[in-house]
């Protein structure tokens, strides 16, 4: 229904696709593919990065979508592994901060092997909440392959979201292998898999936004990743940009939903794709 979704607002006005590529250990990775319909023209792409532990790409998404690729963006939204919607065994393959990285990272070979138009020396990545640390993660992963990136709502420090969440959203993490314990028991991989630990690896050109009232992942993550961009000196080499907005309608979901907030802040990231990343060259 979601495929069929995507297929009757978009298919109109762009190229829609359902792609496979290889992921992480050769995984096939599901993925969605957004162009313009005009192949004549080398153009810009961005890896778009979907939000949930197990979750999946939502036509909440579309008006995000609609809206870069109407810019000229080649847009890949990749199904990692763990993602909902794929069986039993792709649901159970989450590695939430290790492959799953690679498996957005990998949607590059898949531009670069069959969309011959896609510029790659212009890709940016982009993703919301869960989508938001991976953009992090993989950014700090590989920082030759991307020109600029945005994380909305993102998830910043795992730490501080296991102690402020319940015991069944911990017990999410405890059963996946790179976990094997508790924070208070297996600390380490927690920390690890943090995008404030790796403050000091950024070197692509980062947009952070954020709200005051996220019950979901609650301010003080996102001010704890300001503040270690900061300290790391992030802010001063123009290299990562924060702004968070007071009490906006929609919550963790406030810039996925049509309010004057959400404009403020799309047509915000809209323009700092367009300053790296020139869509329209």
């Amino acid at each position: 229904m979601t495929d069929l979704s995507f297929m009757t607002q978009l298919g109109p006005e762009m190229v829609v696709r359902k792609i496979t590529y290889s992921g992480a250990d050769k995984l096939p990775i599901p993925s969605y593919f957004f162009a313009p319909r005009d192949t004549t023209r080398r153009r810009a792409a961005l890896l778009f990065v979907h939000d949930g532990i197990h979750g999946d790409l939502k036509d909440i998404y579309v008006r995000h979508i609609r809206s870069l690729v109407r810019e000229g963006y080649i847009v890949v939204a990749p199904e990692y592994r763990g993602s909902t919607g794929y069986g039993k065994a792709f649901y159970d393959s989450i590695d939430y901060g290790g492959k799953e990285v690679d498996d957005v990272i990998a949607a590059r070979s898949y531009l670069r092997s069959f969309v011959p138009y896609a510029d790659l020396a212009r890709l940016g990545i982009i993703g919301w909440s869960h989508g938001g640390f991976i953009t992090m993660h993989a950014i700090f992963r590989r920082p030759d392959l991307f020109k600029v990136a945005v994380a909305h709502v993102p998830v910043a420090d795992l730490p501080t979201r296991i102690r402020t969440h319940s015991l069944a959203y911990e017990r999410l993490f405890v059963a996946q292998k790179a976990f094997g314990g508790t924070l208070a028991e297996r600390p380490q991989p927690y920390i690890e898999r943090s995008p404030i630990a790796h403050a000091r690896k950024l070197r692509t050109p980062l947009l952070v936004h954020a709200a005051t009232n996220d019950d979901d992942v609650l301010i003080i993550e996102n001010r704890n990743l300001r503040d270690s961009m900061a300290v790391a000196g992030k802010d001063r080499e123009g290299l990562f940009y924060y702004q968070e907005w007071v009490d906006p309608p929609g919550g963790h979901a406030f810039n996925r939903i049509d309010t004057p907030e959400a404009r403020e802040s799309w047509n915000a990231t809209l323009a700092f794709l367009r300053n790296y990343l020139s869509p329209r060259r």
